[in-house]
């Protein structure tokens, strides 16, 4: 969540915030009444709490019966205050929670995606003497794809990778963990699993346009992971870190799960828009400087660039306008990759800087001067599984083989997928 420092000093900043990002501004109105609610019951019990600790101070010897007197009457009275206090800072943090991160102030002003801003684009697009296509057409005539087969054990939005294709998913996510590692990040495999609390730690669970995004299973309080950071940004909680160790980079690898609610009819055909999917994916976190995490955030971008190089892959970099950041967002880069069969760039990466909005929940801090400051904390994507269709779709050939990058070639063993004869 936000400073609430923010909210009593410059509530003209979170009420231009939320109407950049498209957002109902009443909801500060209230939130504005609720802190003067809540702080004005606070004031009062901590008055009690003085007199009370004026009275036992007062003391000296046997308390005379009107000191025991007072001293009940006091206690009972904060007693009904503490009540009173626990209800207002439940009724201020349930609403405070749902007001989002504040934009950077280059992100651009959007209703949503579509008013997005493209940076650059990157690479050439392939140019084919026959149509080329898709992923799905590709797999499944390489017998490297099934999503029929998923169709029937798993219901829609399910594939298998097999063969020569579940070799180079699996030569993809471990191509990228180790190009990670070798730059310094730490490797993790987080669990697929987290608290429903975690969940809400991170930011994901308090705005409801994201309640049904995940898979839980209630009976157990577990939610299943829909990207590593859910487990691994939390890895620090309750923490004071040095700042000797900053910044600090993690590299994960993680299946992920996503319901995909709302999004029924969207992206059905293929395996673009699934309900699980690997994924290599970077979490960093920095002193709380806002030149520190954005410069960091810029570096993320650096290396998911490199890799779709080296995968030559052309993209394009977009700067996410307002109306697209989630809620824990300060800023976001997608990077959308070229894909011939659908003749349209779709988004691969992602880059985000969420500066201290995740770390205030979860309790992370840096001692900094002698005080406790809460860390700013970043995610980008490595790769996922969309990056190797986007490999098929761009490498394929006329006689309907897929040329594997040369990068790839260490781990894969192979360097084309051939149909068979």
């Amino acid at each position: 969540m936000i400073d609430i420092n923010l909210l009593r000093e410059h509530p003209e900043i979170i009420k231009k915030a939320l109407e950049n990002r498209q957002k109902d501004t009443q909801i500060l109105d209230k939130v504005i009444i609720l802190d003067k609610e809540y702080r004005q019951v606070l004031g009062q019990l901590e008055e009690l709490r003085s007199q009370q600790n004026q009275l036992s101070k007062s003391v000296t010897g046997k308390p005379t019966p009107e000191q025991i007197s007072q001293g009940k009457e006091l206690k009972e009275k904060s007693k009904v205050s503490e009540e009173l206090y626990k209800k207002a800072e439940i009724a201020l943090n349930s609403l405070f929670e749902e007001i989002p991160n504040i934009p950077a102030d280059d992100v651009p002003v959007g209703k949503d995606d579509t008013e997005n801003v493209v940076l650059k684009t990157v690479g050439d697009k392939p140019k084919f003497d026959f149509t080329p296509k898709d992923h799905i057409d590709l797999g499944e005539a390489l017998d490297i794809l099934d999503v029929k087969k998923a169709a029937e054990v798993s219901g829609s939005r399910f594939g298998y990778f097999k063969g020569q294709g579940a070799v180079l998913e699996m030569s993809l996510m471990f191509y990228a963990f180790q190009k990670l590692i070798a730059k310094g990040f730490v490797g993790m495999i987080p669990p697929a699993m987290i608290k429903s609390k975690t969940e809400w730690q991170c930011g994901y669970a308090s705005n409801k346009n994201l309640f049904g995004a995940y898979y839980s299973i209630p009976e157990d309080d577990l939610i299943f992971i829909s990207s590593s950071e859910h487990s691994v940004v939390p890895y620090h909680q309750n923490e004071v870190l040095s700042p000797d160790i900053f910044p600090i980079k993690y590299v994960n690898y993680s299946p992920c799960f996503r319901r995909e609610a709302g999004t029924y009819g969207k992206d059905m055909k293929g395996m673009l828009r699934v309900h699980y999917f690997n994924k290599v994916e970077m979490n960093i976190f920095t002193l709380p400087d806002l030149k520190v995490s954005d410069a960091m955030c810029l570096e993320m971008l650096s290396i998911e660039e490199e890799i779709m190089q080296e995968l030559a892959l052309p993209y394009q970099i977009v700067r996410n306008c307002t109306g697209d950041l989630p809620q824990p967002n300060r800023r976001m880069y997608d990077t959308n990759t070229w894909f011939p069969g659908q003749n349209d760039y779709r988004e691969t990466q992602s880059c985000s800087n969420c500066t201290d909005y995740q770390a205030r929940r979860l309790n992370t801090k840096v001692k900094i001067g002698g005080q406790n400051q809460f860390v700013h904390i970043l995610n980008a994507t490595v790769v996922t599984d969309r990056v190797l269709l986007a490999i098929l779709e761009n490498h394929q050939t006329k006689d309907g083989s897929i040329n594997i990058p040369e990068v790839l070639w260490p781990f894969t063993g192979f360097k084309v997928i051939s149909p068979k004869l």
